[in-house]
């Protein structure tokens, strides 16, 4: 199954999120994420067999309590839009140990420099959006490790298990 570790949002960052989905939609086309599929990726993993030992290595890593995240922002890599996350520590050190944990435990996570941002649409053909995300905070108290599959055609995840911070 293919996995990867997230954080999910608070009902008033998916609304803002949403709104900024939309607000792309009637600017451009593209391939939009999905609602229910919203998430900031900590990990991707890629196919894995047997998910105990990511179990394992997620339960040592998320450590450290619950913190405030605040997303804001739009940005871009070519033709993929994203809302953007405020600098963040305690981020930046939960991604940094959930990652050293995976790669310890013999998955091979990549080793460039993680970037936290939000996919808003892939596969962008339009002018440049008119659109400003607006800084929205809240509580990061768990991180999911979330299954990718395709389901009729339709790319959807599926939260497997939960980890409080």
């Amino acid at each position: 199954m293919r996995l990867f570790v997230a954080i999910r949002f608070s009902p008033a960052v998916r609304a803002v999120l949403l709104e900024a989905v939309d607000t792309l939609r009637r600017q451009g086309q593209g391939t939009f994420t999905r609602p229910e599929n919203l998430h900031l990726t900590l990990a991707f993993l890629g196919e894995v067999e047997d998910p105990a030992p990511v179990r394992e290595a997620l339960a040592a890593a998320c450590t450290g309590g619950a913190f405030s995240l605040t997303v804001g922002g739009l940005g871009r890599f070519e033709d993929l839009w994203w809302a953007g996350v405020r600098d963040n520590e305690r981020l930046e050190a939960l991604a940094l140990r959930v990652q050293s944990a995976l790669r310890q435990a013999g998955f091979p996570i990549e080793r460039r420099p993680w970037r936290p941002h939000i996919t808003l649409v892939r596969r962008w053909r339009g002018l440049q959006p008119r659109l400003t995300v607006p800084d929205t905070a809240m509580r990061v108290e768990r991180v999911s490790l979330m299954k990718s599959e395709r389901v009729e055609g339709k790319l959807v995840y599926t939260e497997l298990c939960a980890f409080r911070l």
